[in-house]
């Protein structure tokens, strides 16, 4: 028999490398498997319903890891999970150190990650903090976007940092239930922030604002170029809308949420004025429910204006004398679909430079993931050497 060494063992396992990524979302589950050449080998996606801790998800979960390791024949361990929640917390933190000693910038880095860190488990002891972002870096009066790594001999350094949390309830919740069904959770990320890094590197505009409404939750990303000033969530959605149409029509919360989802296929103008204009086909499928077409639009377009306006709040906009006048505005999310095809012609208190709606597949909200894990993990590399004696020795026993 022969014995591989712990070496060859590694390098053979690194080949056999899987990424498995699942977006957690409220009403939809989206799991990828990617190799380790980033080739995208599996892609699934399941609605679940939402119920109280998740129960669904994770019994839904459990399905998806055991039709997924028959489809690529491997065990799957480690999991990289994106989500997004309605109790997403949002911090700006400006830290300001003066150095009497020479330092590298990447120390002094380190130093501030250490502190923010300590400052919110000393005053925000519920919440774990998902992710850290530098906006802007201040060393001695020379302002920086970005992190100047060269940068040495300094007195004093400021940076401006945005943070990223959930509530430890929820990251825990998350952990245990996974790991009954034998997965580690590996890293948790903030869907949104995730995917608007990705699609910003692909749009190359120098303000945008990325608006992803979800099931019970609408979060707001805006970039100045490309760096990311405001963040904010919501706790409304597009279960919000369901609800408005069910109440008012009332009809039930399943049939209103057929009736909305008939517009994300169709190519209707959504009007403040009077407007008889619609689709024939959802003309058709509307009156079979003796339902007011123009009613139902009114009631969609009012909460959709609503979404808008209390995302785009000027006061909370104002960044050091700027604000998000001529942002092109971009729609994303499950709950954006009804900006496909239909028109919507909305109060523009922001004065948009466009409104647009962004088209997402599964597979790419799941490659943002990967894409942010990778650049922000470094994978420990493998360095071959000759064995020596002893080693191979130890590694033949050890087997």
């Amino acid at each position: 028999m022969i014995y591989e060494s712990q070496t060859d063992w590694l390098l053979r396992m690194a080949k056999n490398l899987f990424y498995n990524i699942i977006d957690f979302g409220s009403s939809k589950l989206r799991f990828s498997i990617f190799d380790n050449n980033l080739n995208n080998k599996f892609y699934i996606s399941k609605s679940v319903k939402l119920e109280n801790n998740f129960e669904a998800h994770f019994n839904e979960i459990n399905n998806l890891i055991k039709h997924s390791e028959k489809k690529i024949k491997s065990h799957i361990k480690d999991l990289i999970l994106i989500i997004d929640s309605k109790e997403m917390f949002y911090i700006d933190l400006s830290l300001n150190k003066n150095f009497t000693k020479k330092i590298k910038f990447e120390k002094a880095f380190k130093i501030f990650i250490l502190e923010i860190k300590q400052i919110i488990s000393s005053n925000y002891e519920n919440l774990e903090i998902i992710h850290i972002i530098n906006s802007k870096c201040i060393i001695d009066k020379k302002t920086f976007f970005g992190l100047p790594k060269n940068e040495t001999n300094f007195n004093n350094l400021k940076i401006d940092f945005k943070i990223i949390c959930l509530p430890k309830k929820l990251t825990n919740l998350l952990r245990y239930n996974l790991n009954k069904i034998n997965l580690n959770l590996s890293n948790i990320f903030c869907a949104s922030y995730v995917k608007s890094l990705a699609y910003l590197n692909k749009l190359n505009l120098d303000k945008v604002s990325f608006l992803d409404i979800g099931y019970e939750r609408t979060n707001l990303l805006s970039y100045i170029n490309n760096n990311l000033i405001f963040f904010k969530t919501l706790p409304i959605g597009s279960d919000h809308i369901t609800r408005d149409i069910s109440k008012v029509l009332n009809i039930d919360p399943r049939e209103a949420e057929k009736l909305k989802k008939i517009f994300n296929k169709s190519e209707t103008e959504f009007s403040y004025l009077d407007d008889s204009k619609a689709n024939n086909l959802i003309v058709k499928d509307i009156l079979k429910k003796n339902i007011s077409i123009e009613l139902l639009k009114k009631v969609i377009l009012y909460r959709v204006q609503e979404i808008i306006d209390l995302a785009f709040k000027n006061k909370e906009l104002k960044i050091s004398s700027r604000n998000l006048k001529n942002t092109e505005l971009f729609l994303i999310g499950e709950g954006a679909l009804l900006f496909n095809n239909n028109a919507f012609h909305l109060n523009d208190k922001v004065e948009f430079k466009s409104i647009n709606f962004f088209s997402e597949t599964g597979s790419q909200i799941c490659n943002s993931g990967l894409t942010y894990y990778l650049n922000s993990y470094e994978i420990p590399k493998i360095t071959r050497k000759k064995a020596g004696l002893f080693e191979r020795f130890f590694n033949f026993f050890s087997r």
